[in-house]
């Protein structure tokens, strides 16, 4: 899903290609009436379910189980869902899950659920209302159905019977009332494949197909003028270059025993609700009271932690010899991270919730951080910065290099564990790298090496990093 990212396209649409092709085969054998073709699924299967309903209409009947609820009650309760579950820009288009079945009124639809699942069944039963509202204009509230079981989980036998009475009443089959586990099929009887498994059948590798995509659009794009990148990386982040200057606060400072050194702390407001923290690293105790600000200043974005890096990057630290040392940590790292955060690398943390989000909003995380970065550029000149170096390590080296390319007032940018190309992410079969570092449909455009040829004689590079973010030998 990452990798799909950068190609601008969505993992989940990949799955419903896959649930077409599959009812074109179902519906070509003589056996079938395409006239009473209905849909069920569990979880996965729920959302495949889902979406499939809203954009083929040979399917007569739905019965998704155990994933409709809200999008709001997911973000609401920190359950990151599966990348197939988040289609961008859906909530930016002011769309809710219950627009996937109303789209297909008056169709027969059951919801199903569970009353102990951790998909939030308020947000089924919110839903549900919504539906039923829309049937009545139809003068057909009886064609949608709700029910939720005594489970966690699963697809249990109580929502499996109900998903039968509901497909029998529209097909006209009398249910079967028995017990059902004697038309359970061994799992073997039931492979497509000789194994189970289509891989060693002949079928590629998604990130196979992923990687040709990739090196097909990357060889056919028009190459990009210099007039164009800025426009460019403004849609692709979907952000504005900001004018106003942002409100702060002048927090407690710190200072570590044994160091000359005290760590100025100011919480700047970047959007309404939203604040970035700004450090400032100098000899000048008896300035931390205030925001004062040289006309040459070096600002420095972190990988996971200004504080982290401040003390122990070396790229960092060697800043002192200059001058203060400014570090920001922008929405999303150090203090601004959850205190339960996972490490950035798990796959279900909230970098990957708040990336999620930040898709179906339309509202890309790589911009937002951006963002962040502009607005508190602005502060720094209007606090009387005329020279700014810019410096960038890991996650930071992607912001920095971004900012770099929109603000006109970088002087010089340096880039520390930088990846050398996007276009390397989607060759290999996994990115380590977290998830809001991926700015959707990128390569449909450039590429890293095309900003950096922009940028020429400002851009310092040293000791990047492959998708393992690991360092790359001989670079």
């Amino acid at each position: 899903g990452k990798q799909l990212e950068l190609l601008g396209d969505f993992f989940g649409a990949w799955r419903v290609w896959d649930g077409i092709r599959a009812l074109d085969y179902l519906i070509s054998r003589d056996e079938v009436d395409k006239n009473k073709i209905g849909i069920t699924g569990n979880s996965g299967g729920g959302t495949l379910t889902t979406w499939l309903w809203a954009v083929d209409n040979r399917l007569k009947m739905a019965a998704p189980s155990c994933f409709v609820t809200t999008f709001l009650a997911n973000l609401e309760n920190e359950l990151p869902s599966d990348n197939e579950q988040c289609p961008p820009g859906i909530i930016g288009a002011g769309l809710e899950q219950a627009d996937f079945f109303i789209a297909r009124a008056p169709e027969p639809v059951l919801l199903l659920g569970q009353k102990y699942d951790f998909f939030d069944i308020r947000g089924l039963k919110e839903t549900y209302s919504d539906i039923k509202n829309f049937y009545r204009i139809y003068r057909a509230e009886n064609n949608v159905k709700m029910f939720i079981g005594e489970n966690i989980h699963g697809y249990f036998p109580d929502d499996q019977k109900e998903m039968l009475k509901f497909f029998c009443r529209y097909t006209g089959v009398k249910p079967w009332k028995e017990d059902a586990s004697v038309f359970v099929e061994q799992k073997e009887n039931l492979w497509a494949t000789k194994n189970g498994q289509v891989i060693p059948e002949g079928s590629k590798p998604a990130y196979e197909i992923i990687a040709e995509k990739s090196k097909s659009i990357s060889e056919n794009r028009k190459k990009i003028s210099d007039d164009k990148i800025i426009p460019a990386i403004k849609k692709i982040l979907n952000i504005n270059i900001p004018k106003a200057i942002p409100h702060y606060r002048i927090l407690r400072p710190f200072y570590i025993e044994s160091d000359k050194y005290i760590t100025c702390r100011y919480a700047v407001e970047t959007e309404r609700n939203i604040v970035s923290l700004l450090y400032k690293r100098t000899a000048e105790i008896s300035r931390a009271s205030v925001l004062e600000v040289e006309k040459e200043i070096h600002l420095y974005i972190p990988h996971i932690s200004a504080v982290e890096d401040m003390e122990n990057d070396v790229l960092a630290t060697s800043i002192l010899s200059k001058g203060p040392l400014y570090s920001l940590d922008v929405r999303g790292i150090g203090v601004s991270m959850p205190k339960d955060a996972e490490d950035f690398s798990n796959p279900y943390g909230f970098d990957y919730m708040l990336k999620s989000y930040g898709i179906m909003l339309g509202k890309p995380y790589p911009g937002q951080r951006v963002y962040d970065v502009l607005m508190v550029l602005n502060l720094l000149k209007q606090k009387g910065a005329r020279e700014i170096h810019l410096y960038g390590r890991g996650q930071g080296s992607i912001i920095a290099l971004f900012t770099a390319i929109i603000s006109k007032d970088i002087k010089k940018v340096v880039l520390k564990n930088y990846p050398p190309s996007f276009y390397e992410w989607t060759q290999v079969p996994s990115v380590l790298w977290p998830d809001a570092n991926f700015p959707r449909g990128i390569l449909r455009y450039m590429d890293i090496p095309d900003l950096l040829k922009v940028l020429g004689a400002k851009i310092e590079l040293t000791e990047p990093w492959g998708p393992d973010m690991k360092e790359i030998d001989g670079r």
